[in-house]
């Protein structure tokens, strides 16, 4: 069986594209630099079963240092909230600059689980395989490479 032939099909104009997994990393709200304007339209623009939020969304080092959260980082907050609310699986698994979260592995918030790791299972048509969801710290030895994320 062959894998559907929609994925370079635009969806019809006004219609979101829907898709089975979206993953986002590396978005640091609360810093000038985020592009939290061009992730609005994004999230406006697609439906996802899943979503996965997978390290430094939120920048708590900034934020540390200097508070900045703009209303466009927040209306990202919310946008991440209501498609949880309805029924966006969304799960975030913190990475090194929203470290903060760590303590909460476990627990959901407004629809967010937030979790150390969590398995992603492939869609049928590729291989329907179980694949690890987590974050590796600068500290790890694991990592390879400072801070990357490892699908």
């Amino acid at each position: 069986m062959s894998a559907p032939n929609h994925w370079n099909e635009a969806p019809p104009s006004g219609q979101p594209l829907k898709v089975r997994t979206v993953w986002i990393s590396d978005i640091h709200l609360g810093t000038p630099g985020c592009q939290a304007q061009a992730l609005l339209e994004f999230l406006k623009d697609v439906e996802c079963d899943t979503l996965y939020l997978v390290g430094d969304i939120i920048d708590g080092w900034q934020l540390r240092r200097s508070w900045y959260w703009p209303q466009a980082h927040n209306d990202v907050v919310q946008k991440i909230l209501r498609k949880a609310r309805k029924g966006t699986r969304v799960v975030f698994v913190p990475g090194n600059h929203d470290e903060f979260a760590r303590r909460y592995r476990d627990h959901n918030f407004g629809g967010v689980d937030v979790a150390e790791d969590c398995i992603h299972t492939t869609a049928a048509f590729v291989d329907h395989a179980r694949r690890p969801v987590r974050w590796r710290d600068p500290v790890c030895p694991l990592a390879g490479v400072r801070g990357r994320c490892c699908l």
